[in-house]
């Protein structure tokens, strides 16, 4: 019997050839030819998933969201049992770029933001993202304030922009080598003992 393909795997397995690219050469590089080559597919067979370069991009960018956020929801199924600025901090550590494959994850999605500036289309998936990560920081704030773990009276969507906003920072600045990474991860922990309630 011929073997059944799972097309949706295929298809993140192409993902993950182009977020290499990304990631090594920049995004410009990511064309089907050279797509192809890195999957080792051939050009016919990544045209059979996607058939042009700009349906192939908006279907990484989800990939990429989805792949962050999963990891981000694994840890959320602890933060009942776990004090909410330590979750936070381990999130922060999630998205931060603290080794070689989250670095390279950095990368690809800044060549993705920048890209998004000449191609709407991708913007949607962008703010999506964005939007949902900003609503889970904003209900563990809430969580924080009720458990007193964290000070009363903090604006839970403004608190969460600007914990995002740091963590993006801090993120770019891991990227070309200004901070370090026990050095950025000392910032956010800065930050968090200053929503904290002081014992």
């Amino acid at each position: 019997m011929p073997k059944k393909v799972d097309h949706e795997e295929r298809r993140r397995h192409i993902a993950e050839a182009v977020l290499r690219i990304a990631g090594r050469d920049g995004l410009d590089q990511a064309k089907l030819r050279d797509v192809a080559a890195e999957a080792d597919m051939s050009l016919g067979s990544v045209q059979h998933y996607f058939g042009s370069k700009d349906e192939m991009l908006r279907y990484v960018v989800r990939y990429l969201g989805e792949r962050v956020t999963e990891r981000i929801v694994a840890g959320m199924g602890e933060a009942r049992e776990r004090p909410v600025r330590a979750f936070l901090l381990s999130m922060a550590a999630e998205v931060l770029p603290l080794d070689a494959r989250r670095r390279a994850e950095r990368r690809a999605g800044q060549a993705f933001e920048a890209r998004a500036v000449a191609a709407p289309e991708l913007i949607g998936d962008l703010r999506e993202g964005d939007r949902w990560l900003h609503e889970r920081v904003a209900e563990l704030i809430v969580q924080g304030m009720r458990d007193g773990e964290l000070r009363t009276g903090l604006d839970p969507g403004r608190e969460a922009v600007v914990l995002l906003a740091l963590l993006e920072g801090l993120a770019s600045a891991l990227v070309v080598g200004v901070r370090e990474p026990a050095e950025a991860l000392a910032v956010v922990r800065y930050h968090l003992d200053r929503l904290t309630v002081l014992y």
